[in-house]
């Protein structure tokens, strides 16, 4: 797709690809496909997030620092690729090819977790399977975004989301079964057989994504890249909310850990029980994150979204605040069910604003910028929960956490008041 100038004073305006059917019955067919590649492709990695922190502590004697630091640097890679994939690979034709590698290169990285024996090859292994999943996000809402029209591209986006997360289910099932059946000794059987559901995702997408909106566009070699101050100042000023709102942030695996730790041995319970009960808890949050996901990206197409984003920042604080307590398993059912809400809301409700408001021919890089920031503040934030956990204490860690989830999402004011500024912030390098 060619792209084209944009003056640094323009104004937001809605995308307008093709129109199409507000129902989810006559959504077009890459919609469907590229949803049902995501819970295959959720089924497989969630396989291995929600026991990759035990695995790591119980295992490979890691301690929260490093799984911070673990997910952290992953978070960052995946940023960093998003952003080169949304410029130079989200448009054009043979997009689901590109994607392709992205998805095969996860499924392998994950599936060799299975023979780590120390805890920096996990780190490389995680590190190469999040550039493969950073490398095909922007090529898979680029594909979404362009298949629906801007009345329908909250609903789009939040089929995908809910199928995605009914896969973190599905996995995270898969995971809890192997372990009463087997106890700890089955963390790397479930590390291998990850890559099954992880083959079967690429071979959905590769037979049945069409992508019939790219075949319009040019070839990649005409295409211009778009530069930082051409983006609208609202978009600018999301980007800015997002980071400080990162910095505090901090992956679902550190909470898995926060509830686990109450329920060990010493605090009279079992380490397959702890295990197995924090995974429970991760299925509670994935099965609310399923159920919300599809109603949220209504919402979003019913409502400007970024009240709703500025929503889900102040629940990560909720969150923040139960974890301080430590209060063992009523603490984190309540930890996880807020969390599911948080998580629902956030992720297509930003999707579904940055693809109405930012023009047609921006999404894809809009897309690989929002991925950069979201993955270097995550990188921060991870190393600054963990390291103030593990070195100082856990209480101010999520405190500090809570406080930057909640100056995010203030940051976010100003657009709630003006949704549609008439003039861009002035241009930066």
């Amino acid at each position: 797709m060619q792209l084209s100038a944009m003056e640094s004073s323009a104004v937001l305006v809605e995308a307008a690809p093709p129109p199409q059917s507000e129902t989810t019955a006559k959504l077009p067919r890459d919609v469907w496909a590229v949803s049902v590649t995501s819970l295959f492709s959720d089924w497989s990695y969630e396989m291995i997030l929600p026991v990759l922190p035990f695995f790591l502590t119980f295992s490979l004697a890691a301690s929260p620092f490093v799984v911070g630091l673990i997910d952290g640097a992953a978070q960052f890679a995946q940023s960093g690729i998003q952003l080169i994939s949304g410029e130079r690979w989200s448009h054009g034709t043979g997009r689901q090819i590109r994607a392709s590698y992205g998805y095969i290169t996860m499924t392998i990285c994950h599936g060799l977790i299975a023979v780590a024996v120390v805890w920096p090859q996990v780190l490389v292994l995680r590190v190469g399977a999040w550039l493969g999943r950073g490398s095909r996000q922007p090529i898979k809402k680029a594909i979404l975004s362009n298949a629906t029209s801007a009345k329908n591209q909250g609903i789009a986006f939040g089929l995908e989301q809910a199928l995605d997360s009914a896969g973190a289910v599905l996995g995270t099932t898969t995971a809890v079964v192997l372990l009463l059946i087997g106890g700890l000794g089955e963390f790397r059987t479930i590390f291998a057989i990850s890559v099954v559901p992880g083959f079967v995702a690429v071979a959905v997408l590769l037979l049945f994504v069409k992508d019939r909106a790219s075949r319009k566009s040019p070839s990649l070699g005409n295409r211009r890249r778009v530069r930082w101050r051409e983006f609208p100042s609202s978009f600018r000023l999301f980007l800015l909310a997002e980071i400080v709102f990162g910095l505090g942030y901090f992956s679902i695996l550190l909470a898995l850990l926060r509830v686990g730790e109450n329920l060990l041995p010493s605090n009279g319970g079992s380490l397959v029980e702890a295990v197995v009960t924090s995974l429970l808890l991760y299925l509670l949050y994935n099965l609310i994150f399923t159920g919300l996901s599809y109603p949220a990206g209504r919402w979003a197409d019913r409502s400007p979204g970024l009240g709703l984003v500025a929503l889900s920042f102040g629940l990560f604080a909720v969150v923040d605040l139960l974890l301080i307590g430590g209060t063992g398993l009523l603490g984190g059912i309540l930890a996880f069910t807020v969390a599911g809400v948080q998580v629902g809301l956030q992720g297509v409700t930003e999707s579904a604003w940055v693809a109405r408001r930012m023009p047609s021919e921006f999404v894809g890089p809009a897309f690989g910028w929002l991925g950069m920031v979201q993955g270097i503040a995550i990188l921060s934030g991870s190393l600054l929960v963990g390291g103030l956990w593990t070195y100082v204490s856990a209480p101010l860690a999520f405190g500090v956490s809570a406080v930057l989830s909640v100056a995010g999402a203030a940051l976010l004011l100003p657009l709630l008041i003006h949704p549609n500024p008439g003039k861009s912030m002035p241009a930066t390098t």
